[in-house]
């Protein structure tokens, strides 16, 4: 399988229009959806010097954190979480009032 390299022009975020840049060229960006500041680069195009064949990869992981299908098929107590009536009471209870705060989700930091 050979690597492939695509480019879709993003623009990356340090030159989006800002008081910093008021480059008529560039389209504006509403600075209030990132309340920490823009710190998310987005996607942008690939650096070809990083970018490696599929052969250079290795065909087999091995170590002591890989997951050994044999070790977990027939248990799913080991891999799956089922949550309480009050788990779920409380993801629901925090995702309300994360909603009615309106804080963006880009407004996330812990």
């Amino acid at each position: 399988m050979a690597t492939t390299l695509s480019s879709h022009h993003t623009q990356a975020p340090h030159e989006l229009q800002s008081p910093l840049n008021n480059s008529s060229s560039s389209p504006k960006i509403d600075l209030n959806l990132f309340p920490d500041g823009l710190k998310t680069t987005g996607q942008h195009a690939p650096l070809p010097e990083h970018l490696h064949p599929f052969e250079d990869f290795p065909s087999e992981i091995t170590g002591r954190t890989v997951w050994k299908a044999e070790e977990y098929k027939d248990h799913p107590e080991k891999w799956v979480h089922r949550f309480t009536v009050a788990e779920v009471e409380e993801l629901s209870s925090a995702a309300d009032q994360f909603i009615a705060a309106g804080t963006p989700l880009t407004g996330i930091s812990q």
